[in-house]
Parts: structure tokens; C-alpha cells; sequence
């Protein structure tokens, strides 16, 4: 007998340590309502809404700074000019050409008008005419020709003054005339800041920022202000993973200046229904999910995570108040 029962506890198959555990041996808690408000932190920079940096399209030497730095300016306003004498006669040496063209010009259709005439009563041959007709399209070429070299000469002398494109305020620029100023180097920045832009960005899950929605700037002490989100980019950053938001705040008070760090708060504004659950319930695999349990079955439902805290995870998905959720879920767990 004792043999026998020996025999008989060999032959039993153990449990495999892969078998999954029912979901009714797995500890779980009921699911919570709460109310949450969409609410976002966004940390950057806060840039001018418009920069521009400015150079000479020539060479040659500054003969007039016509401005300084934090001096305000208009689109158009002269900023400054480089020596213009030899851009101004050869300007001058292109107008008198053209004169000298249509002159001629004027002369040779003059004698053409005169030779139709006579060739009409048979005094100039047809060679004749076709002689003067041909030296007065060539004269009208000519005319044409020292036109476009007054427009080339006039674009150089005009290049000799540099002109604010736009209203700001002059951020950058050299200190004294009298430098021998090469093609493009950068001599002005002029900043538009009748507006700033905050560039900075959210956290991947906040799917509820879109344009339109408001908040609060703030920087240093209590410096803060109105601020409008223009811009959610539709993809993440690669190197953080995080989702790139512009804000805009018009008229800045005293004290927020371009340049500066800064953190706006935004809010979707009204109160939104999501589901509580202790954080160790959330998982990833690939997507978030949680695991409801219902009469020892176990089934998988996906979530958006909206905001941790405390411990407790808050979460839109498709659940109901009451459920029971698995909580620190095994890898193996499988749905049924």
C-alpha cells in the first residue's frame, strides 16, 4: 500500500511554473471616479514674434551709422550707408548714356518719318529706306540697353544704404562708422517685441492641446501675462519625446524680455470625467493598458494616462466606476 501511494504521487503532474495565474488569485482594486481638469506646464524660451539680422549686399566703407542700439525703427527708415561716390557716378555716367540713346533715337525715326516721304514720291530707293529702318531699330535696341544698365547702376547705389524691413528695435549693430564693411556681414538685428512667442514643449500625453486654447506666462518674480497657444506641432520631438507648443502673449508688461526663460500654464477649462486607478494597474505592452477582472476572467483595456500623481494614475479609457482592476499585472497574464 505504501509502495502503491508512492507510485501514485509520482505519476501526478505539478503545475508548470509558466502557467498564468487566474485573475481571481491576482490582487485587484476597484476603479474611482474623479473630476480632472486638463492642465499642461510648458517651459521655453520667449522669442520676438519677428527677428531679422541685416547686412550690406556690397562692399565698402560705413560713411553714416544713422543708428544705435535700443533705438526704435520703421520699416524703410535708413539704418545706415556706405560710401556711395563712385555708385552715384557711375549712375550718373548710365542716365547720361540713355540720354545720349534716346537722342539718338529721336534723331533716326525723325529721318525715317522724312525718308517715307521721298520714297512715297520714288526720291530713295527701297534700299535706302530699309538702310534708315534698320538704324532705327538698332537705335531703339540702344535705348533699351542703356535703360537696363540706369536700373542695374541705380540697384548698386541703392545698396549703399541699408533699410530696416521691418518695426523693432535695434538689438545688435556696430558701435562707430568708418568700418570696411564686406558683402553680407551681419551688422543690425532688429526684433519685433510688440509680441513674444514662448517656443517650449508638453508631454507626450497631453492629446487635448490644440490652437486657440489660453493661459498664463510667468518669468521672474511675478511677472506674468495672458498667453495664446498658436502653434501644436504634429509630431514629437525625436530627442525628447516631447510634443513642441508655441504660445503667444501680446503687449508684454515691463519686465518679460525676449530671450528669457519663461513656463505658461494652460488649461482645457472645464471638468472632465476619467477613472482612478493606483499606478501600479497602468502598463505598457506596447500601448497603456490596464487589466480589468470580471468572474475570475481577466481582459485587457487600453487607456490614455492624463496625469500621475500621488500614486494614483488618471485615466480615460473604457471603464466604469467599480471595476476591479489587476494590479502589478504578470508578464504571461493573457486575456480569458
Amino acid at each position: 500500500m505504501l509502495l502503491l501511494s508512492l507510485l501514485m504521487a509520482c505519476a501526478e503532474t505539478p503545475p508548470t511554473a509558466t502557467q498564468a495565474a487566474p485573475a481571481a488569485e491576482l490582487r485587484t482594486e476597484a476603479v474611482v471616479s474623479a473630476a480632472w481638469r486638463a492642465e499642461e506646464e510648458i517651459a521655453g524660451s520667449l522669442e520676438p514674434i519677428a527677428s531679422v539680422q541685416l547686412g550690406f549686399s556690397v562692399p565698402g566703407r560705413m560713411e553714416a551709422l544713422l543708428v544705435k542700439r535700443g533705438d526704435a525703427v520703421t520699416a524703410g527708415q535708413a539704418l545706415a550707408r556706405l560710401d556711395s561716390r563712385i555708385a552715384a557716378a557711375q549712375l550718373a555716367q548710365a542716365k547720361a548714356a540713355l540720354s545720349g540713346a534716346e537722342a539718338q533715337l529721336a534723331a533716326g525715326e525723325a529721318g525715317f518719318k522724312r525718308l517715307k516721304s521721298l520714297h512715297e514720291g520714288g526720291g530713295v530707293s527701297d534700299q535706302q529706306l530699309q538702310d534708315v529702318e534698320a538704324a532705327v531699330a538698332a537705335g531703339r535696341a540702344g535705348v533699351e540697353q542703356a535703360e537696363a544698365a540706369v536700373r542695374l547702376a541705380s540697384a548698386n547705389y541703392s545698396y549703399h544704404t541699408l533699410t530696416a524691413p521691418i518695426d523693432g528695435v535695434i538689438t545688435l549693430g556696430p558701435d562707430n562708422a568708418g568700418t570696411v564693411i564686406g558683402a553680407g556681414m551681419p551688422l543690425f538685428v532688429i526684433e519685433d517685441l510688440s509680441a513674444l512667442q514662448l517656443k517650449g514643449s508638453a508631454s507626450e500625453s497631453s492629446v487635448w492641446l490644440t490652437p486657440g486654447l489660453t493661459g498664463t506666462v510667468s518669468v521672474g518674480f511675478g511677472v506674468e501675462a495672458p498667453a495664446t497657444v498658436v502653434r501644436v506641432l504634429p509630431s514629437l520631438d525625436m530627442a525628447t519625446r516631447r510634443l513642441p507648443v508655441e504660445l503667444r502673449v501680446d503687449a508684454p508688461p515691463a519686465g518679460m524680455r525676449a530671450h528669457a526663460f519663461a513656463r505658461a500654464q494652460v488649461t482645457a477649462g472645464e471638468d472632465q470625467l476619467v477613472w482612478s486607478v493606483p499606478e501600479e494597474a497602468v502598463v505598457a505592452r506596447p500601448d497603456f493598458c490596464v487589466w480589468r477582472a470580471t468572474e475570475g476572467q481577466a481582459e485587457r483595456v487600453p487607456v490614455t494616462v492624463v496625469k500621475r500623481e500621488g500614486g494614483r494614475a488618471l485615466l480615460l479609457g473604457a471603464l466604469k466606476e467599480g471595476d476591479q482592476v489587476v494590479l502589478d499585472p504578470p508578464a504571461d497574464l493573457g486575456e480569458g
